[in-house]
């Protein structure tokens, strides 16, 4: 499973708005809905502007179980 959609997860999973996340963050929230679909290369930065604005560390990201990776390449 890709960042974007980890991150996506992690948003349905907890309710979190998209708008809400671009607010804290400053990613307007046409980019950041493009990042959360895959047409735009996530990059650290942003990651961690994303992470901040969630106010977890990338481990909250990570943490899914392994049975709902799967393999898209």
């Amino acid at each position: 499973m890709k960042i974007y959609e980890r991150l996506n997860k992690y948003l349905k999973d907890n309710g979190i708005k998209q708008s809400f996340v671009s607010e804290k963050s400053g990613i307007p929230e046409n980019t950041l809905s493009m990042i959360l679909n895959g047409k735009i290369k996530l990059d650290a930065d942003r990651l961690e502007d994303i992470l901040l604005a969630l106010n977890i560390s990338a481990n909250e990201i990570y943490k899914t179980p392994v049975n709902e990776i799967s393999d898209t390449n």
